[in-house]
């Protein structure tokens, strides 16, 4: 079963699904901690996901560190998918599937 959930700006999703609940994201998302607390103390959210295509610079520089924090800020496991690889000339993927734990240790980095 899934909802959504108004926000003050917004709305947040949510699956219910036999591993847990679960809050739905996406990469854009990550510039807005707040989003992520609500996912947890307004849905229920035990697991976040977050697919994600960052380019390769903005990966280098913030795609680990944006989802350590939102994992500590909201205390909840976050997993984020992510596409790598040349796209076209002109946009290629950072890669770097992660799985952060809700105290912000590094699970998995594919």
């Amino acid at each position: 079963m899934a909802i959504s959930i108004a926000s003050t700006t917004r709305y947040i999703y949510l699956i219910y699904s036999p591993i847990g609940n679960l809050g739905l994201t996406i990469c854009y998302d990550m510039r807005f901690p707040e989003m992520y607390v609500e996912l947890v103390h307004r849905g229920g959210a035990e697991v976040i996901l977050i697919p994600s295509a960052f380019t390769v610079p903005t990966g280098v520089a913030h795609w680990h560190t944006l989802l350590r924090a939102r994992a500590i800020e909201s205390q909840c496991y976050v997993i984020a998918a992510a596409q790598v690889g040349q796209h076209n000339e002109k946009r290629r993927s950072y890669g770097h599937s992660l799985c952060y734990d809700p105290w912000g240790k590094l699970l998995v980095d594919a």
